[in-house]
């Protein structure tokens, strides 16, 4: 009992999908909004969207118009852990999908340049189930089998924001201060193969500070912007820097490229596009990244593609976004594994309406 809830208190702070991640970060979305999704997670400023309250509160600026927004996503995960060869098992497979979850937001435009919002939404999500093994070393060339943990995780984190932005020339600010809190839990089981079993459960309840703020600046045809989000024990801070630019060959699309970081060191890159669609009114994003987190063997790839429709008073939009990570065994707290890799697909859907 007290190797296995020292097992758990070492677990490996990272954000991801899998084991070790469903006790300290869970799996952080990725994307707020479809349209943000359709661009690998982008942080470009979109003045159409309420949700910039999370995402680029600068954007809320350009906002001319009351704006309701809204979406909703759906997210399946994978995680594959690599033993040594030596391993009776040398693989390990965990598969699992999340509740679905969203955001709500919207925007009041006051006059002189300024704008207010107000949001809420889930952030980091922890529905996880998945079984990680141990083994001993019988020969320098045989390993069996030892122990089999299965861990049941639940849980999300959430925010709730106020936003404030104003513009002043090219210049556009925003800032969203509120609270992150949530709570959440999980039950380990552990099973060895000599006949002995134990159990751990544990719960936690979160309450903190949250900001997100961002700055963008337009040049012409170019935007340069710039966003923040503070981070706690339970979610990462992010910060970046972006530019955009629009082509007259692209009428009224768009090509940017970010540089991010994750907890201060995790170098995150992303490339992104938004090309007019074949119907008026309409609009299709795509997006590449790279993610290198603590113990990388090599890059996470995320590759993203969406779409948006505006009619009336109304933007409809959707997206679909994989994300993934790739890591040394080194960053998880168990022997003989050589590599686990995790990856999250998730399904994005929202709708604006300006008044």
């Amino acid at each position: 009992m007290k190797a296995l809830a020292a097992m758990l208190a070492s677990a490996v702070m990272a954000f991801g999908y899998g084991y070790w991640d469903s006790f300290d970060l869970g799996a952080r979305i990725p994307s707020l909004s479809a349209v943000s999704g359709g661009m690998c997670g982008a942080t470009v400023p979109d003045p159409s969207s309420a949700l910039s309250v999370f995402i680029n509160p600068s954007a809320l600026a350009a906002s001319s118009n009351v704006v309701v927004s809204a979406s909703g996503w759906h997210v399946g995960w994978r995680e594959e852990i690599n033993y040594h060869y030596t391993c009776v098992e040398p693989y390990r497979y965990n598969i699992g999908a999340m509740i679905p979850r969203g955001a709500f937001a919207f925007a009041v435009p006051l006059g002189s340049g300024f704008t207010a919002g107000v949001g809420v939404s889930t952030v980091s999500q922890y529905q996880m189930k998945a079984i990680v093994q141990e083994y001993y070393e019988i020969t320098p060339t045989h390993r069996e089998l030892w122990n089999t943990m299965f861990t049941d995780a639940y849980g999300n984190i959430s925010e709730a924001v106020v936003s404030l932005a104003g513009v002043a020339g090219p210049v556009s600010i925003g800032i969203s201060p509120g609270v992150r809190f949530g709570c959440g839990g999980s039950t380990t089981y552990s099973n060895t193969v000599f006949g002995h079993s134990s159990s751990s459960v544990i719960s936690w309840k979160h309450s903190g500070f949250a900001l997100r703020a961002g700055a963008s600046i337009t040049l012409g045809c170019t935007v340069l912007y710039s966003t923040h989000t503070t981070g706690d024990d339970r979610y990462l801070s992010f910060t970046n820097l972006g530019a955009s630019s629009s082509l007259s060959i692209m009428n009224g699309g768009y090509l940017g490229a970010e540089i991010g970081v994750l907890d201060g060191d995790n170098l995150n890159v992303t490339a992104f596009t938004c090309l007019p669609g074949a119907v008026e009114g309409s609009n299709m994003y795509m997006g590449v990244n790279g993610y290198r987190p603590d113990d990388a063997l090599k890059a996470g790839i995320g590759l993203s593609i969406g779409g948006d429709y505006s009619f009336e008073n109304y933007r409809v939009s959707a997206a679909y976004h994989f994300h993934s990570r790739y890591r040394e065994g080194t960053a998880v707290p168990v022997r003989y594994i050589n590599h686990v890799y995790d990856a999250g697909d998730l399904l994005i859907v929202g709708v604006e309406r300006s008044f």
